[in-house]
């Protein structure tokens, strides 16, 4: 396809969602839609108008309509049921001692594929280490970076409250890991000014979906901090030349029901 857009002109029916969905205000009409000038080099592939185009006639150059999967109304939920269960997600900090099915695992990066990042560059990688031994490996090597934190910057390992990690571990308990069988990462190219945004909404989009398939979440800042600076782990975590891990969670079979939703401030608000 030699421009971003075609249009198939026996179905489609002018009704300018396509102009009117597109971001970069690149497609305007004549006799049917077409691009704007400079449309090639500015069109960031998001497939709006292939998606809101009601007659199936509007191709792009990176899609094409029967390629895309149609929405089922059906499935949409009522708002009832969107608002208890993103309200009962909850952090995980027990796991049945259970491996993570790997086509799980596939079907939560799918959905992360699907969230919203910075001018559609889907530029967030992921990293899954999906073996207990090896993830308790992990968190012994966060726990020996937050000795070095004691040691090298005292003050830091104060503020951050370190020890309540570093003295259970010394005991005995992990709550580094809280002995999940799996650690997924999402990294991003190091100097890329939407991977942190765009990183950390993916993983929330694990996260929420994660019940759905009976498994349980926490965010991992200390793994995750960690793996930043801390040399054997971000060899250990296989983290590539140039990328920076910017959000991780530990992912497995709760052990524990939660049965309330607990209560939190109410909504702070300023309407201008």
């Amino acid at each position: 396809m030699e421009t971003i857009i075609k249009v198939d002109e026996n179905l489609c029916i002018g009704c300018g969602s396509c102009i009117r969905a597109c971001p970069g205000g690149l497609i305007t009409k004549k006799d049917f839609p077409v691009p704007i000038e400079n449309s090639w080099d500015l069109c960031i592939d998001c497939g709006h108008c292939v998606a809101i185009c009601p007659t199936g006639a509007m191709s792009q150059r990176s899609m094409e309509p029967e390629e895309c999967e149609s929405i089922d109304i059906h499935l949409i939920p009522r708002w009832d049921r969107v608002s208890q269960f993103m309200k009962s997600r909850r952090s995980i900090r027990g796991y049945i001692k259970k491996p993570v099915e790997k086509e799980k695992i596939l079907q939560l990066l799918d959905i992360a594929r699907f969230a919203p990042n910075g001018a559609n560059r889907q530029l967030v990688r992921w990293l899954v280490i999906n073996d207990h031994a090896r993830v308790h490996q992990i968190a012994e090597m966060t726990i020996d970076w937050m000795k070095i934190v004691r040691e090298k910057n005292p003050a830091l390992y104060e503020e951050a409250k370190l020890e309540l990690f570093v003295a259970p571990w010394e005991s005995g308990s992990d709550r580094i890991s809280r002995g999940a069988p799996c650690i997924i990462t999402a990294c991003a190219p190091k100097d890329e000014r939407t991977a942190p945004p765009a990183a950390m909404i993916a993983v929330a989009h694990i996260q929420l979906a994660a019940p759905a398939l009976g498994l349980g979440t926490t965010f991992t800042g200390t793994i995750n901090t960690a793996c930043q600076s801390y040399p054997p782990l971000i060899k250990m975590m296989g983290l590539p030349e140039g990328f920076f891990p910017y959000g991780t969670t530990v992912i497995g079979y709760p052990a524990e029901t939660y049965l309330r939703i607990p209560k939190r401030n109410p909504t702070d608000v300023t309407w201008s």
